[in-house]
């Protein structure tokens, strides 16, 4: 467990070696693996938070089961953060520094490739975040064709994030765009897919592939597909790309196997990744998988959202989390069962929740089951309707602020739902056999009950 002392970052089971070495300053440490983002890695001098109320230190007195949001760093991440951090305070000023930086970056990319199985067969592109790293994407393939005229399609943005249209079409999403950051010599328009219906529901995978198809078929200019692997609510859009036409995998969600990382890849479609979200790392980490048939880093565009040093700390916690994970993966699934069997449970036993449908499981693998649990909540004045993203909001600040964290409220047509999402971390050997879900719907009975 670390704890601040005389404003230094220590370890209290470290030993006294280890402990001598880190004699930094907390605050400088905590800055910089919060660094080299955009408004959402910020955190709030007031709540000691970032937006999604993840602190930037471990926080095992929380019960997070947001990871389809955000989730905070673990202890063992954040140690190795800290050492690396460590090393690089270390190295003689610039121009050592900054090599040693790259040289680090380097070693977590090949990290990367190697967890997932894939070196030699795709280059790794950290980035800090996973939007980056789908503007990243986006910027890579325009660059192959200079000044085509581009047609996006995706699903819609409540499925993949507020700033992720902007991002495939080449622009900054947030409110600033950074230094250097020039308009695309490149005109993209976007087409956004609907996933659900009217009721919440997800439409029939037909369906949906269908529009895909419709919307590649008119479009004007280069076709890029968006297949999104594991939505903000568990899913799978198109299940079947439109034949010719560009793909960009966005598996941001994390909640993909080795095996079908390296099935994209070989079809020639990039793969965008987190380990931000289902493995666990501290909030964003994004990185571009990149085909290595079919662009060469070594000519790729200077860009935006290139590796720095926060990027670099992330990943390092990110990395050590998704290693930590590899070794129990085939054993993940009877675990991850039984936990999707007491979500379900503790979902239907409180009448003012109600269940929205998701991915269904389409194989016997951890990877192949739902692990995002979507929910919406009846007014309490009305119980007939549910409540809206605006309304939910209220409830998920007031879990946050009583140690709950859920994913964030997302729309789902005319109302809003919640998430309950498992991620790496819930599953792991060592984490608690109720997955702190007893204490969430108790949390979740107590506040729908107060505002009836």
């Amino acid at each position: 467990m670390y704890m601040l002392i005389d404003g230094e970052l220590k370890d209290r089971q470290a030993d006294t070696t280890w402990r001598q070495r880190h004699r930094f300053s907390a605050d400088a440490f905590v800055t910089a693996l919060t660094s080299g983002g955009d408004s959402r890695v910020a955190i709030d001098n007031r709540t000691g938070t970032n937006k999604y109320f993840c602190p930037p230190t471990p926080a095992p007195g929380l019960v997070c089961l947001s990871s389809c949001t955000a989730s905070p760093v673990t202890a063992t991440g954040f140690r190795r953060a800290a050492d690396l951090y460590a090393d690089l305070i270390d190295t003689p000023a610039l121009p050592n520094r900054t090599q040693a930086l790259e040289h680090a970056r380097h070693n977590l990319a090949l990290r990367l490739l190697s967890a997932f199985g894939i070196a030699g067969r795709a280059d790794a592109i950290l980035c800090p975040s996973g939007t980056d790293a789908l503007l990243t994407a986006a910027t890579l393939l325009a660059g192959e064709r200079p000044g085509q005229p581009i047609t996006a399609i995706l699903p819609e943005a409540s499925e993949t994030g507020s700033g992720v249209p902007l991002a495939v079409a080449g622009r900054w999403f947030d409110a600033a765009a950074p230094v250097g950051m020039a308009p695309p010599r490149h005109a993209v328009r976007t087409v956004e897919i609907a996933l659900r219906g009217a009721d919440g529901n997800p439409r029939h995978p037909a369906e949906v592939d269908a529009d895909y198809a419709a919307a590649a078929a008119a479009a004007p200019g280069r076709c890029i597909v968006y297949l999104t692997h594991s939505s903000k609510t568990g899913l799978i859009a198109p299940m079947t790309p439109p034949p010719g036409a560009d793909v960009i995998v966005d598996a941001c969600q994390g909640r993909i196997d080795p095996a079908t990382v390296a099935a994209y890849l070989r079809q020639g479609w990039p793969v965008v990744i987190s380990g931000s979200k289902f493995f666990g790392g501290p909030a964003f980490a994004g990185a571009v998988l990149f085909p290595a048939t079919r662009r060469t880093i070594s000519s790729r565009p200077r860009f935006p959202g290139a590796a720095n040093l926060g990027t670099v700390l992330r990943w390092a916690a990110a990395l050590e989390a998704i290693e930590a994970f590899a070794p129990h993966a085939a054993a993940m699934a009877d675990k991850l069962r039984d936990r999707t069997a007491a979500i379900r449970s503790g979902l239907e036993a409180i009448p003012a929740l109600v269940p929205v449908g998701g991915l269904p499981a389409t194989g016997p693998t951890w990877s192949e089951l739902p692990s995002i649990f979507t929910f919406a909540v009846r007014d309490p004045r009305e119980t007939r309707r549910l409540l809206s993203v605006a309304a939910l909001r209220p409830l998920y600040e007031s879990l946050a602020h009583n140690g709950i964290l859920l994913g964030q409220p997302v729309g789902l047509g005319a109302f809003g739902g919640l998430r309950i999402a498992v991620g790496a971390r819930d599953l792991s050997p060592d984490a608690p056999a109720d997955g702190g879900l007893p204490q969430v719907f108790a949390a979740l009975e107590a506040a729908v009950t107060a505002s009836a």
